[in-house]
């Protein structure tokens, strides 16, 4: 039986956009550790729908003390490439761009209402408040993260990820250059499919260690 490692390497090498979708729908957890930055609370949903013509293929939640994270993850083509020769960005990876900056006008505009379908997931969760006890001239107190949330006085720090391409198919210079994009725009970060495969190979790791710690107490 493969390990989820090894099958994840499969589908990236032999398999599809949707292959590879399906899969982390069952390990969401390859996508929170590749990308949640706060861990007093999390929760990952797939395929998260937000006004009538928007779709996120993953949406973290997620909270520090002092306020939320709205995490947005769109995967792009396995073999798509980040850029042409002449160094310009390419036609997937502008695409990806436009409708992150889509997303961010309509969250603009829309933000209640986007706060209203982040509650709904936590009340489903029985998510915890941040702030549950009122504190003079910062918080009045909340009985759940879904208020809290869905209160437009509190705070939610809103991140974007593309995914795309493989590592290997980087030159140095195009490495280069998608660090130096992301510093620059100050916009969403661009990873290649390697770095989930990383998370997919330090859980099996994990994994396999602690599977050893019990066979010491079996000895």
């Amino acid at each position: 039986m493969q390990n989820i490692y090894e099958k994840f390497k499969e589908i990236l090498e032999n398999g599809g956009e949707r292959e590879v979708h399906n899969f982390l729908k069952k390990h969401k957890d390859i996508i929170i550790k590749s990308f949640n930055i706060a861990w007093n609370y999390y929760i990952c949903v797939s395929e998260f729908q937000f006004g009538n013509e928007y779709r996120a293929d993953f949406l973290i939640l997620s909270a520090h003390s002092g306020y939320w994270n709205a995490i947005f993850i769109e995967l792009k083509p396995i073999d798509g490439r980040l850029y042409n020769k002449d160094g310009t960005q390419s036609k997937h990876l502008r695409e990806a761009w436009k409708q992150i900056e889509d997303w961010e006008e309509w969250i603009r505009i829309n933000e209640p209402t986007l706060r209203q379908e982040f509650a709904k997931i936590l009340r489903k969760d029985k998510a915890p408040a941040i702030w549950p006890y009122p504190i003079p001239n910062y918080s009045k107190g909340y009985s759940s993260g879904a208020k809290e949330i869905a209160d437009m006085a509190s705070n939610v720090h809103y991140f974007y990820h593309i995914v795309i391409g493989r590592r290997n198919k980087l030159t140095e210079e195009e490495q280069k250059r998608r660090a130096v994009s992301d510093i620059q725009w100050g916009g969403p970060t661009i990873a290649t499919y390697d770095r989930l495969l990383e998370m997919a190979r330090r859980n099996f790791q994990n994994d396999l260690k602690i599977k050893l710690e019990d066979l010491k107490y079996l000895s």
